[in-house]
């Protein structure tokens, strides 16, 4: 029974991180770029999309990616133990693409899902108002949040690369 639930956990960890890693990179490159330069409209759409729920779909995919990854390494490394994670190769490209997991996870969550939401209340709260100076300083502050979420998505994008890398490889080292 052990074995099969580790062979359905890694099955959900490969499944839900190509998921997530894939969101990450439609979002960043496609979809956002598209409601920047889509003026007005645009910011309604990235308001539908955030109702219907994308922070919550980038959340429970990288979550269960970690979640279900430290189960594996725990599996590898027998209780997290140190000694036994560097004791091999394996073991250390592992660890090394699960830090890269966890710090991709970090960020995105912190810097660019708490960032996202910024913008979506900024953006939100300059509609309504007439042009001025208290528009135009809400647009500003939205606008360097926007340029922060930007490059931490960059950071994520190349976090989850190195640790879709290590893990790939991770069994032949």
């Amino acid at each position: 029974m052990d074995a099969i639930i580790f062979l359905v956990i890694r099955a959900v960890h490969v499944l839900v991180a190509a998921l997530w890693i894939g969101s990450t990179v439609f979002v960043s490159t496609l979809l956002m770029p598209t409601i920047e330069t889509s003026g007005p409209a645009g910011g309604q759409v990235f308001a539908g999309i955030n109702r219907r729920g994308l922070h919550i779909y980038m959340a429970t995919l990288s979550l269960t990616t970690l979640a279900s990854g430290l189960y594996l390494l725990r599996h590898f490394a027998g209780a997290f133990e140190v000694s036994t994670v560097v004791a091999t190769h394996a073991g250390i490209v592992f660890a090394t693409g699960g830090v890269s997991g966890i710090l991709a996870g970090v960020i995105g969550g912190g810097v660019v899902g708490r960032g996202s939401a910024q913008i979506t209340a900024l953006m939100g709260a300059a509609v309504p108002l007439p042009d001025g100076p208290a528009k135009g300083s809400l647009l500003q502050q939205a606008a360097a949040l926007r340029q922060r979420v930007k490059m931490a998505t960059r950071v994520v994008i190349a976090l989850q690369m190195a640790a879709l890398v290590c893990m790939a490889v991770g069994h032949y080292v």
